[in-house]
């Protein structure tokens, strides 16, 4: 299909990628069909990133010595980045741009007061999340995404988005 761009007046070949779709196994259960063109575009996006990884690592020249200290590092990232609420934090204040206290805490559900503050403080000593006293009365707090945040959550959001398509949750007619 070849579309007009009305800025250029030129033609562009349009691209048709057919949606993901659900169909039902034999124990009834919903089964997601990915297009094969939407499960290439993972594939390449994937096999980029692998190569990105590596030339980072080689350009850094701080590489780890074997895939084990590879795998180590990586792990006590995951623990300390990720840990308990950290995801949830970070995705919240993605999607919202700026939150307070209050608005985060009620946002996450069943977080205690006590937790989120510590969450947020260690967020923030990481520098992912920025916090913002705010001249009102009371004195309110602000936070939001450092740079560092939104890059990682940036980076994050094609895993979250591949994951999603896989389990069908893209699929409005999936329950």
């Amino acid at each position: 299909m070849e579309r007009k761009d009305p800025q250029t007046s030129k033609g562009k070949k349009e691209r048709k990628v057919r949606k993901a779709g659900v169909r039902t196994g034999p124990k009834g259960e919903a089964l997601v069909e990915i297009s094969p063109a939407l499960a290439s575009l993972f594939r390449d996006f994937s096999d980029r990133s692998l190569e990105f990884s590596r030339e980072v690592i080689e350009r850094s020249g701080v590489a780890a010595t074997t895939n084990n200290d590879h795998a180590r590092l990586n792990i006590r990232i995951a623990r300390t980045v990720f840990g308990k609420w950290s995801v949830e934090i970070l995705t919240f204040l993605y999607s919202a741009r700026v939150a307070r206290f209050q608005e985060l805490r009620k946002a996450l559900g069943e977080i205690s007061a006590r937790v989120l503050s510590l969450k947020l403080a260690r967020l923030e000593g990481l520098g992912f999340v920025h916090r913002a006293v705010i001249d009102t009365r009371p004195p309110g707090v602000e936070y939001s995404l450092t740079e560092k945040g939104r890059e990682v959550a940036k980076l994050g959001e094609p895993v979250f988005l591949y994951l999603r398509l896989m389990e069908g949750s893209l699929n409005p007619t999936r329950r």
